[in-house]
């Protein structure tokens, strides 16, 4: 099925008098204020969502913005060959194209017409982050701002820098280490609030990051009501990534009671698969619990848990190189030994 089908535009009819009475009173440059935050947390009609991203997209990548450069993203493009298969960027982003939304019509084959301006989006943003390129859960999150809001190429290009502008440094790097961080601490968390949930995961030795890494890596994008993940984008571009960790937490203990039944490890990863889009998942539903009973959730106590756990995260990769480079030396030597008998 489509994914932009089953959009649910509406959050009822005085939500929506409140956000035009907004509007109306300031604009729609969407500027911070409390006012605004329980506005959004009570849910973005429908119908102003592409301005709302825009505005909060505008904000967050001001400083990324070429001010001198008014075709900052042409100028990315000029310099992007999509011919160019010598590029270890270029080809990835040509093998994930087809694999990113295959049930859309706007990327389900090669001629669809999301594919070539998802192709740009994800060109342009590896020639203007060159410490990243491209990385697999990128392709979900322009596909996802083309397809759902109909962002034009530029703004969606400006999404994925908004997105990766958000997230902890090393979301998406090669060695993903800002995202490894979140699944310790997200495992930190859930032991902290779901004790019951997470000992039953113990006993089946479930790995929680299985189920959740791809979450955090593609915004919900995967396997996750299409409202859920609109009320998610909503508020982690307003609130940011702290939003991630609220949601997620929200959506275990939604299915509290039935996770607690189920009886071995394949049931539990089974069921995991698709807890995102089961009928508790609504976006009422895990508002309730991310901003009512997670509450309070101090941003200090996140700093710190990451802070913690990228520590142990950079000394094992450390470690690991450093096995490689001797492993490496090893293997030289070995070669060098037998050349010279």
């Amino acid at each position: 099925s489509d994914i932009s089908s089953g959009i649910n535009a509406e959050y009822g009819v005085e939500n929506e008098q409140a956000w035009d009475k907004h509007l109306v009173q300031f604009g729609n440059n969407f500027a911070t204020s409390k006012e605004l935050k329980a506005l959004v947390r009570a849910g973005v009609p429908h119908k102003y969502r592409s301005s709302f991203w825009k505005a909060c997209i505008n904000r967050i990548t001001a400083e990324c913005r070429g001010k001198d450069q008014p075709n900052f993203y042409k100028h990315l493009l000029a310099r992007t060959d999509p011919t160019d298969h010598n590029d270890i960027f270029t080809k990835q982003i040509e093998l994930d194209l087809m694999r990113t939304l295959p049930n859309n019509c706007l990327f389900n084959s090669t001629t669809a017409t999301g594919v070539d301006k998802l192709r740009n989006v994800l060109l342009a943003f590896a020639r203007y982050n060159l410490e990243i390129g491209y990385c697999q859960g990128l392709n979900r999150i322009a596909a996802f701002s083309l397809a759902v809001l109909n962002l034009k190429e530029e703004d969606a290009f400006w999404a994925v820098v908004a997105v990766v502008e958000l997230l902890p440094p090393d979301y998406y790097s090669q060695t993903m280490a800002g995202a490894q961080v979140d699944q310790r601490v997200l495992a930190d968390i859930m032991s902290d609030k779901y004790p019951r949930i997470m000992s039953h995961f113990n006993q089946f030795k479930i790995d929680l990051s299985l189920i959740t890494f791809n979450w955090f890596l593609t915004l919900f994008v995967d396997n996750t009501n299409i409202n859920v993940v609109l009320s998610f984008w909503d508020l982690f571009f307003y609130e940011g990534d702290k939003v991630l960790f609220r949601y997620a937490l929200a959506i275990f203990r939604i299915h509290h009671d039935q996770l607690l039944q189920l009886k071995d490890g394949i049931d539990v990863y089974n069921f995991c698969r698709g807890i995102g889009d089961g009928v508790l998942c609504t976006p009422e539903n895990i508002k309730k619990i991310a901003f009512g009973e997670l509450n309070p959730f101090p941003f200090e106590k996140l700093a710190k848990r990451r802070e913690f756990h990228l520590k142990k995260v950079i000394g094992e990769l450390n470690t690991l190189n450093e096995m490689r480079i001797q492993y490496n030396a090893h293997k030289r030597s070995s070669v060098l030994d037998c050349d010279s008998d």
